[in-house]
């Protein structure tokens, strides 16, 4: 059984356990902690670096304190926050800058369950260049992620133009890069957003030693459409989704940079 359908049914009985109030408050923190560990061993955090969240009900997340090295965290430092307001009704810590961030995930997609923003070295050093990360590297990727991972503009940690950014970026795309910021992956649960920052991980490594042998040829674009097709039948990406956000996700990736997120505006405002 490949990743996207080992991913997809354990999002699916993650989800629903959700739904019915079978995983509790006490299972998501432990999920918590556990990712926080393991984006800690995998050095894309350092410091104080990085934020997770999970979806606790529909007007509530769980998410990591602020100031806190992720292999320090633990259950008890767990913070539970309501969505709409950002206001910590929880916990004996205080919320990070970047909450925005994870909250308008959580408003504009009611299929995101959970959220992870870190600093993954190779991704970021590629944030910081001005260069996206390819998903068209592997067919498999385009699978995972979409035929594109966009880089917003650079902007201030926890500012309304930072959170704006998302709020539109992510009625298309799981993952993305912040301009001289890191990478933020959202999905069905921990698990899921965490093997898409993986991904993207990897496949700037991929990207980098491509370019340093002189040659990054990508699969030819007249497999994408089959390859998100695929993605579609899999459950993944805007177009699987009952209500489309966009009418032209794929028109919307072949849009340089500078162009794309004031399309998505624009395009989502007549929507």
């Amino acid at each position: 059984m490949g990743l996207c359908a080992r991913t997809r049914i354990a999002s699916s009985f993650i989800t629903e356990a959700m739904r019915r109030g079978e995983m509790n408050s006490q299972a998501l923190r432990r999920e918590i902690v556990k990712y926080c560990q393991r984006t800690w061993d995998r050095g894309w955090v350092a410091n104080h670096d990085g934020n997770l969240s999970v979806r606790l009900d529909r007007n509530r997340i769980l998410t990591t304190p602020t100031a806190f090295s992720k292999k320090e965290v633990r259950e008890e430092d767990i913070l539970t926050v309501e969505i709409w307001t950002g206001k910590v009704v929880s916990g004996r810590h205080k919320a990070f800058s970047e909450l925005s961030l994870h909250v308008e995930c959580y408003k504009t997609r009611d299929d995101v369950n959970a959220v992870l923003h870190a600093h993954p070295p190779v991704a970021t050093a590629f944030a910081v260049a001005g260069i996206e990360v390819e998903t068209r590297i592997t067919p498999e990727a385009v699978v995972s992620l979409g035929d594109r991972v966009p880089l917003a503009p650079v902007a201030i940690p926890g500012t309304l133009e930072s959170a704006q950014q998302v709020r539109y970026l992510c009625n298309v795309y799981d993952a993305m890069m912040l301009g001289n910021h890191g990478v933020l992956t959202c999905g069905t649960d921990l698990e899921q957003a965490y093997l898409r920052c993986e991904l993207v991980e990897h496949l700037a490594r991929v990207q980098r030693n491509a370019m340093l042998m002189g040659s990054l040829r990508l699969i030819p674009g007249e497999w994408v459409p089959e390859l998100l097709n695929k993605r579609k039948k899999a459950g993944l990406g805007p177009e699987a989704r009952k209500s489309p956000p966009v009418k032209s996700p794929r028109t919307l990736s072949q849009l340089p940079m500078d162009q794309l997120l004031p399309a998505l505006v624009q395009q989502l405002k007549k929507d």
